[in-house]
């Protein structure tokens, strides 16, 4: 490992050129804060081409501030052999190498240049020309002369943070240690196969739900060439049923039909021959018949001339007797009065009569009242029955020519109903002069309706504005009504301004102004007081209900006034009748004087004459029986000759049906024989052989059979959505070849898979034991430094095994003995400011320490922060016993036995105001003989 000897720096941060000794093992550079002492180590870092992973300042913070165009950085390092004998930068075998960095402004941006040159090479002549390197190939040769990522580690260190190593967990400490000793790539390298291999697992996973979802559209592409194969199946059928099948079927079947009609012409025109002889024979029989009315019919006029004759003479016989008994009769009469004759008041009785007659009027016009009421009173019960009140004639009559009109509309009593019985009296007795009131369902309809209201005057309301009924005030009537619709919008606030009272004198109490009603219907208005209460019944469903009961009533006063009647009527007409007798006893005795001998006459000749009427009477019924026994013959022979006519006209109209019926069949027959013709000329010759119509015939019975077929394979075309288009089997095809191509790529997959993870796994096992063996290195190297400090280093090495969990969670435990006190751990709070230092030097160098390549440098930003003086001359101690080369910085407040372990201090200054540069860094070289100062 190389050590500096010299820097030189150009044009960098404030700084114009100087150079600086840096051949020394401790090198401290002082100054107060902000006088360039982490810009001096920021430019070793650049030189080193060490990028800060932890800050944002870099070169080129600090070329921006001069405002030059380039800078440089050289520094003279050694090239001594090792214990092998090889040296850092061979194949340059000078003793010491020069390391430079120039920095230019390229573009607008900065760039680096790196040279590595044998001996102590000026920047002029560096700059003539030379083998210059990129950044990194530059680290590449920094590497390999032992500038390892350990130091490069330590080196980006800020201030303040040597102590913070002591401050890592134990895990946090073992992964450092892998970091730095380059067995972090290598693991992470390992957990990047790692996880490339469950990138490939879930690739593979991915692949599998991709071959699941192939085999699903496999499977559906199958489905569908099932479908299109079953499709295209029933299509083939319906087209060889339709151009094959049905015209075999139907040939068949004309065939068929065209044998079995000609034994149906043979039987028709046999039928027609007995039919014609059936009706030669009736025809034969009529002709007969007539001969036979005709001579009937003569016996007949005879008969009736007779039964004239009689009936005159038995008229006139019966004339006779009826007048003779008519006179008996009379001489009974008047004889029967005559014997009833007594004292009579001739006046009274006439009167009485009279009376009588005009009581007998007057029943029978209020009969007839009661009549016309009782139907009146049916009509209204049965309307109130339905739900309906009874109507007055005007007011039908109006609604009705509304109605025609078209004009809708509603009675108000349809649209109140009474919520609290209570009040009934009271609201029936304020509505009532409101209750023929109509109010029309469309107001564009009011002019129509007032012009038919002018028309028949109509002296009621028609009301067009409607409104929705207010919420009603508390205690007025309008709370005890309910509308089943809009009502005139006045009406609900009439009602509204009237309160309920209970009585008179709870009326009297209310404001002068105060309209108000009892519920006995005492209404109290601005006019005064008045009792409007009635028996009303007009509004709600108990209007209705009251309306039914009264008129029950009155038809049982009507009927029981009825049966009275009846019975006054009864016995009146009796009376009457008898008055009416004896008053016609008077003339009795006059007309037997008067008319005896007309009297004896008729007694005389009664019996003669009734013996007359008799024998005319016998004689009169045997003729009427002769007409009657010849018109009977007369209707049996019309009735059989009406029968025969009948027959006579059936078969004549039968025979004409059959002989049309039998053209037809004929016609019929020969058009079937040339359509059959037709159509086996047209079908090919293997079609229309007997046996290939009988096949046809045995698969399929008739054509309906195939028109049945037909339909059936349509609807199954229609209701089972079959695929039509045929580029689903080449589709088929393809996807089973992909879903086959995937399985095989996942097999092959999966098996490098496992092979990787098995190569993986093994690889990383066996780097297990390089693993243990840096673990192994960092603890000799730990405990010797703690030998060389005087403190006693404990280390528990960790487990590692090939197992991603325990390795990840895996850990270096470190423990420390400072002055024999007891062992405490890396951060547990026990330890004071110094020993944390101690113990993060302890951690730090370790990393460092090299037994084949010993040296090397590190740079510390104060590592004597917070220390005190014993802490400050141990760790001091501890510095000059590694064979490392440090470059410690420490601000000038600190007392001075920070200076006591160093060689060489480097003295920093602020830039004075006014100044473009910065002054150079001071020197100091001690020697252990004696101190030299140079600036």
């Amino acid at each position: 490992m190389f050590e500096f000897r010299s820097l030189e720096v150009v044009h960098w941060d404030y700084w114009q050129r100087f150079q600086l000794p840096l051949d020394a093992s401790v090198i401290t550079v002082v100054g107060p804060n902000g006088s360039g002492k982490t810009t001096l180590l920021d430019a070793l870092r650049t030189l080193l081409a060490i990028e800060d992973r932890d800050t944002a300042r870099d070169y080129k913070t600090y070329l921006r501030h001069n405002g030059k165009g380039y800078a440089w950085l050289r520094a003279v390092v050694s090239n001594r052999p090792d214990r092998r004998g090889g040296r850092p930068f061979f194949p340059i075998k000078d003793e010491q190498v020069t390391l430079a960095c120039r920095i230019r402004k390229r573009g607008g941006d900065w760039s680096r240049d790196y040279q590595i040159v044998g001996g102590d090479v000026a920047v002029e002549v560096l700059e003539q020309g030379g083998d210059w390197l990129g950044v990194r190939d530059y680290r590449v040769r920094l590497a390999g002369a032992g500038l390892t990522r350990a130091i490069c580690r330590v080196l980006t260190l800020e201030q303040g943070a040597t102590d913070k190593l002591c401050q890592y967990s134990p895990r946090e400490l073992l992964q450092l240690i892998f970091d730095v000793f380059e067995d972090k790539a290598v693991l992470d390298d390992y957990q990047r196969a790692r996880a490339e291999q469950f990138d490939v697992e879930k690739e593979i996973h991915q692949l599998g739900q991709d071959l699941a979802g192939l085999h699903l559209r496999m499977e559906s592409a199958k489905a569908d060439v099932r479908s299109f194969e079953e499709g295209l199946a029933l299509r083939n059928q319906r087209q060889r049923l339709q151009a094959e099948i049905a015209p075999k079927v139907e040939l068949a079947e004309q065939r068929a039909a065209i044998d079995g009609a000609r034994p149906r012409l043979t039987g028709l025109r046999r039928a027609l021959r007995e039919r014609e002889r059936a009706l030669a024979d009736l025809q034969s029989q009529d002709s007969g018949a007539v001969a036979s009315h005709d001579e009937l019919m003569g016996s007949l006029g005879d008969a009736r001339q007779r039964v004239a004759a009689c009936e005159a003479e038995f008229t006139r016989a019966r004339d006779r007797a009826r007048d003779a008994e008519m006179l008996v009769k009379r001489h009974d009469e008047l004889a029967r009065l005559q014997a009833e004759r007594g004292a009579v008041d001739i006046d009274a009785l006439s009167s009485a009569i009279e009376n009588g007659r005009r009581r007998q009027a007057e029943l029978k016009l209020e009969a007839e009242r009661d009549r016309a009421r009782s139907g009146e009173i049916a009509a209204q019960v049965a309307a109130l029955s339905s739900g309906k009140l009874p109507v007055e004639k005007f007011e039908s009559d109006f609604r009705a020519a509304l109605e025609r009109d078209g004009i809708g509309h509603r009675v108000l009593t349809e649209l109140v109903d009474i919520a609290d019985p209570q009040w009934t009296v009271a609201l029936e007795a304020v509505l009532a002069p409101y209750r023929h009131l109509l109010v029309l369902e469309n107001p564009k309809d009011a002019r129509a309706a007032w012009k038919l209201g002018e028309q028949m005057q109509y002296r009621h309301f028609v009301v067009a504005e409607r409104a929705p009924v207010p919420k009603a005030t508390a205690g007025s009537l309008l709370e005890v009504v309910r509308f089943s619709a809009d009502p005139p919008a006045w009406l609900p606030r009439q009602l509204d301004r009237i309160r309920r009272v209970a009585d008179i004198e709870a009326g009297s109490k209310l404001p002068g102004g105060q309209d108000w009603i009892t519920a006995k219907g005492y209404l109290r208005e601005h006019r005064g007081g008045r009792h409007i209460g009635g028996g009303q019944h007009h509004f709600g469903a108990g209007a209705r209900q009251a309306r039914l009961t009264d008129l029950r009533a009155e038809q049982n006063e009507i009927s029981q006034r009825a049966q009275s009647r009846e019975a006054e009527l009864k016995e009146l007409s009796h009376r009457v009748d008898a008055d009416q007798s004896r008053l016609l006893g008077l003339d009795a005795a006059q007309e037997l004087v008067t008319r005896a001998a007309e009297f004896a006459d008729a007694q005389a000749r009664l019996p003669a004459l009734a013996d007359a009427a008799a024998q005319a009477a016998t004689e009169l019924t045997q003729a009427r029986s002769s007409v009657d026994a010849v018109a009977e013959r007369d209707k049996d022979e019309g009735i059989a000759a009406a029968k025969r006519q009948g027959q006579i006209d059936a078969l004549a109209r039968e025979l004409r049906e059959r002989g049309q019926q039998i053209g037809q069949e004929r016609h019929g027959l020969v058009q079937r024989i040339l359509d059959f013709r037709r159509r086996r000329a047209q079908m090919p010759p293997a079609w229309r052989s007997q046996a290939a119509l009988l096949v046809a015939r045995d698969e399929y019975e008739s054509a309906a059979a195939v028109r049945r077929e037909l339909e059936r394979i349509d609807e199954r075309v229609a209701r089972g959505g079959f695929i039509e288009d045929e580029a689903c089997v080449p589709l088929r095809d393809k996807i089973a070849a992909d879903h086959a191509e995937l399985d095989t790529t996942i097999g092959r997959r999966e098996a490098h898979l496992h092979r990787a993870k098995r190569i993986t796994e093994e690889a990383r096992g066996a780097y297990m034991n390089v693993l243990r063996a840096t673990v192994r290195r960092y603890r000799k190297n730990l405990m010797a430094l703690g030998e060389l400090a005087g403190i006693a280093v404990d280390v528990d090495m960790p487990e590692l095994v090939n197992e991603d969990v325990a390795l990840a969670q895996a850990g270096l435990t470190v423990r420390f003995d400072f002055d024999r006190k007891g062992w405490i751990g890396l951060d547990d709070g026990e330890a004071s400011g110094g020993q944390q230092v101690m113990k993060s030097l302890l951690l730090l160098v370790a990393l460092l320490r090299d037994e084949d390549q010993p040296g090397g440098f590190v740079f510390i930003d104060e590592p004597f922060a917070h220390l005190d003086v014993f802490n400050i001359e141990k760790v001091g101690r501890f510095l000059r016993s590694t064979d490392a080369q440090y470059i410690l910085t420490t601000p000038i407040t600190h007392n001075l036995n920070v200076f006591e372990p160093s060689d060489l201090v480097l003295a920093t200054s602020k830039r004075r105001g006014g100044n473009v540069w910065a002054e150079p860094v001071a020197v100091l070289k001690r020697d252990r003989g004696e101190d030299t100062q140079a600036a």
